[in-house]
């Protein structure tokens, strides 16, 4: 019994000593750290980093699985659909204007053209504008809108010309569209093609959009309602908006550009 309990106290020490040997694979595991959610991005606001209350994040379903990323703000029959320029952000450069517009009667469907802010493209519809303004504003009519004009700044400007005689548009509004841009049809080319009321306004200063030729282009568009501003100064929405998004101090053009998409066109000043 003695040599029997000597045994026993003798393998005790020896677990003993195992289990306190310090032995990482002994010692409690490390669990693999899990990841913070990424934050889920509700609002305008948050998007656009602006100082804005209200609107709607949208998402237009497009062929081949394309997805066209944007927002809504406001309601009612009149609306403008808005193209941005060449902003990684995509439409959020619109939102304060919209806003503005909205409340004073023209509702707003600002869109990410493919390849810029949130839109996923595929295939030929992503190398078609024409295309995804055409399904911003089928869905604005879906949505029960009578009147869509299309308003678009520098690119946007462009493609609203180019999209103008096709997207099924009331009205286009181009703020220092470039008389040619990669991929899209020149002025020239694009305004025999828009019988609705136009409106293109440029700075005299912006001499690499070619105001002179994109002028000239106006003329040949067989619309009955035409009309060329020239600006002193600014590009694109900067010029409709001489003070910030927090304090905006919006010009005569903003105001044209507002009366144009109302239809309001023999008064627009």
């Amino acid at each position: 019994m003695k040599r029997l309990a000597a045994v026993l106290a003798a393998v005790v020490v020896l677990l003993a000593a195992c289990g306190g040997s310090g032995d990482p694979a002994s010692g409690p595991t490390r669990s693999t750290p899990t990841p913070l959610p990424t934050p889920t991005v509700t609002s305008i606001q948050d998007r656009c980093k602006v100082p804005f209350d209200g609107g709607e994040l949208i998402s237009l379903d497009g062929p081949d699985g394309s997805v066209v990323t944007g927002a809504s703000i406001g309601d009612g029959e009149t609306a403008a659909v808005y193209l941005h320029q060449t902003a990684p952000s995509g439409f959020c450069g619109w939102v304060s204007y919209a806003g503005w517009a909205a409340g004073k009667g023209v509702r707003g469907v600002l869109i990410d053209l493919c390849g810029w802010g949130k839109s996923q493209c595929k295939g030929a519809f992503a190398e078609d504008p024409t295309a995804q303004v055409k399904l911003a504003v089928d869905w604005t009519r879906q949505q029960g809108a009578k009147r869509v004009t299309i308003v678009g700044a520098s690119l946007g400007g462009a493609t609203a010309l180019a999209a103008g005689g096709k997207a099924g548009a009331d009205g286009v509004v181009d703020l220092s569209g470039p008389f040619s841009y990669q991929g899209l049809p020149t002025a020239a080319e694009a305004t025999p093609a828009i019988t609705v009321p136009l409106l293109i306004a440029m700075a005299t200063t912006d001499l690499e959009m070619e105001p002179a030729k994109v002028e000239a282009a106006l003329k040949a568009s067989p619309a009955k309602q035409k009309r060329y501003v020239a600006t002193e100064s600014g590009h694109g929405w900067g010029m409709l908006n001489k003070g910030t998004d927090a304090d905006p101090q919006w010009t005569p053009l903003a105001t044209t550009v507002l009366q144009w998409a109302k239809g309001d066109v023999s008064s627009a000043g």
